[in-house]
């Protein structure tokens, strides 16, 4: 009789077409059971490896799991990413405490989990999100942005670009920028499914009349002037315009303009 699917650290396993989930607690819910399933029937749950079974059992709910939180709403995208985070961290330090040595398939699965999650968190579109209440003066990047590392994609705004809350200031996928989502008080770093471009409408006279957040891959509205500066594309490294467009940080808004994102 071959192993149950929670035996194998690495590996597919053929299972019934599960149901969608809309929230990270039912989707988690689903894979512990599984995985709580499995270990009832391989008899893991006596003896010394009692203390280890329910991290086992917490790794591998994690793993399935975090095939479908891309699916996930975004709110319930973030979620997922910081309870999962907050989860493993606590079994990693189980396993410094409890264990005088530990057992080789916690060892195991919990390094497949960690390298899990670093998949997820590349796979993730990273949105950084002024969230106010003013509206934001872009500032200098510090000297870590971009991180080191060529790959991945990042958007940026130039800096001294004026951007209403609600407005993305950066995105990237594929790569991690520590140091973006602590650049100024204020800012929150989203995972979302796709990157964005967010288009400034100006008026005949040049007044700042609009910003849409649309799909990376949509044109913008006619005559609109797109916000955020390809630096890597690809792993490909750009430099930004020289000299900066005499638009950016040159208007301030007026009462009234609104920051429209799509409808899901």
């Amino acid at each position: 009789m071959g192993l149950p699917w929670s035996q194998r650290a690495s590996g597919t396993v053929d299972l019934a077409p599960m149901p969608a989930f809309d929230t990270w607690t039912a989707l988690l819910a689903h894979w512990t059971a599984m995985a709580q399933a499995a270990r009832a029937i391989d008899g893991a749950a006596q003896g010394p490896m009692a203390k280890a079974v329910p991290s086992i059992i917490t790794c591998q709910a994690l793993v399935h799991a975090f095939t479908d939180v891309l699916d996930l709403p975004d709110d319930e995208r973030a979620l997922a990413i910081d309870r999962a985070s907050a989860a493993l961290a606590r079994i990693e330090a189980q396993c410094e405490t409890e264990f005088t040595q530990v057992p080789p398939l916690l060892e195991a699965v919990q390094g497949d989990a960690a390298e899990a999650l670093n998949d997820l968190r590349l796979a993730c579109c990273w949105t950084l999100i002024w969230e106010g209440p003013d509206h934001l003066h872009v500032p200098a990047m510090p000297g870590g942005v971009p991180a080191r590392g060529d790959c991945g994609t990042l958007l940026l705004a130039l800096q001294g670009t004026v951007l209403l809350p609600g407005t993305p200031v950066a995105w990237w996928t594929g790569r991690h920028e520590p140091m973006l989502a602590h650049l100024v008080a204020g800012l929150r770093a989203q995972p979302c499914r796709r990157g964005v471009q967010v288009w400034r409408t100006l008026d005949a006279s040049g007044r700042w009349v609009r910003d849409d957040v649309l799909d990376v891959n949509h044109d913008g509205p006619l005559d609109a002037t797109p916000l955020l500066v390809p630096r890597i594309v690809e792993g490909a490294r750009l430099k930004p315009p020289v000299p900066v467009p005499q638009w950016v940080g040159a208007m301030t808004p007026p009462e009234g303009v609104v920051v429209s994102w799509p409808k899901n």
